[in-house]
This record gives C-alpha cells, sequence and structure tokens, in this order.
C-alpha cells in the first residue's frame, strides 16, 4: 500500500476530528445555556467521537504495519 494514502487519510480523519471538537464545544455551550436540544446534540457528538476514536486506532495500526 502507497504510505502517501495512508498519510492523506490521516489529514482526512483529522479534519474530520476537528469538527467534532468544534461540535463538542457547541454542545458545552448548549448545555450551559440550558438549551433543549443539547442532550440531543451530545447523543449525536458521543456516538460520532467513538466512532473518531475507533478510526483513529485502526489508521495507527495500518501505519506502524507499514
Amino acid at each position: 500500500m502507497d504510505v502517501t494514502k495512508l498519510y492523506d487519510l490521516e489529514e482526512a480523519i483529522q479534519h474530520l476530528s476537528d469538527g467534532l471538537n468544534a461540535i463538542e464545544i457547541m454542545v458545552m455551550g448548549l448545555e450551559q445555556m440550558q438549551d433543549a436540544h443539547a442532550g440531543g446534540f451530545y447523543a449525536v457528538w458521543r456516538y460520532l467521537n467513538g466512532a473518531n476514536q475507533e478510526v483513529h486506532r485502526q489508521l495507527a495500526a495500518c501505519l506502524n504495519a507499514i
């Protein structure tokens, strides 16, 4: 496998992680404002964050294998 493609994938995954961090900050603000939608956004963030962590683990395994 071309290592460059894995590094490109790593960069794309980092962009997704950055977006998730922004959502987390938004959720914290909604919770502080006691917004009715905070719980729903938190549930979405928690689900996506778990998937994000798994993708990072799998990518690290791929990078370590080469």
